[in-house]
């Protein structure tokens, strides 16, 4: 059983993720936060955990495909790989959601700042990475967040980051870095979007791209 102080300090955590998810979440914060601080506990969370956790009055429905729609949590289940255009979200009993690295690193920092830190976040995960050096992941990461038009970015887009961060020729490693973390996926489902770059074509985490 927690004491008293260590009910203080989740409330607080909790509170602080909220906080800090209130900055680009319209409704659903207070269940959000909570999800993710269980989720990140693991790395996953059961339908059935979300439905004891979130808030009377709201639908588990919705505030499943909140999480889903800004990829803080996503479908265990899927129809061919791992690429996110590959899971499928059914959000009914028996199913599994996962947290990926880098939003439970943004969860980590939310909990003590009450902040939202895209950059803090790879930065912090960068030293999983193959990169060298790791501490340059987060200006890629920053180059590709004002890059990045309707959430999705092209391969010529990730060299160019790379190549203004010191990190010219790693291009591969950084793509699969990143797509190891959370922070990226193949979109290949976005075929107008791939047959105009003659490339491929990636989505950046949304929850990356917040003000």
């Amino acid at each position: 059983m927690l004491s008293d102080m260590e009910n203080d300090r989740q409330i607080t955590d909790l509170q602080l993720i909220a906080r800090a998810l209130e900055g680009f979440l319209n409704e659903y914060s207070r269940s959000v936060a909570q999800i993710l601080a269980e989720s990140k506990k693991t790395g996953e969370i059961t339908y059935e955990s979300l439905e004891k956790i979130i808030a009377p009055g709201e639908e588990v429905q919705e505030v499943l495909l909140t999480l889903y729609k800004w990829r803080l949590l996503l479908p265990r289940r899927s129809s061919k790989t791992l690429q996110w255009d590959d899971r499928v979200f059914l959000p009914k009993a028996g199913e599994v959601f996962q947290s990926p690295k880098i939003v439970q690193e943004l969860v980590t920092i939310a909990a003590r700042t009450g902040k939202w830190m895209p950059l803090d976040a790879v930065a912090a995960v960068s030293k999983e990475m193959s990169v060298e050096p790791p501490e340059h992941a987060s200006e890629v990461a920053a180059h590709l967040i004002e890059r990045a038009k309707y959430g999705h970015l092209s391969g010529a887009d990730i060299k160019n980051a790379c190549s203004q961060s010191g990190l010219k020729g790693q291009e591969d490693s950084v793509i699969s870095s990143f797509k190891a973390v959370g922070i990226l996926s193949p979109a290949l489902g976005y075929l107008p979007a791939i047959k105009r770059h003659m490339g491929p074509l990636y989505e950046l985490n949304p929850s990356l791209i917040v003000e």
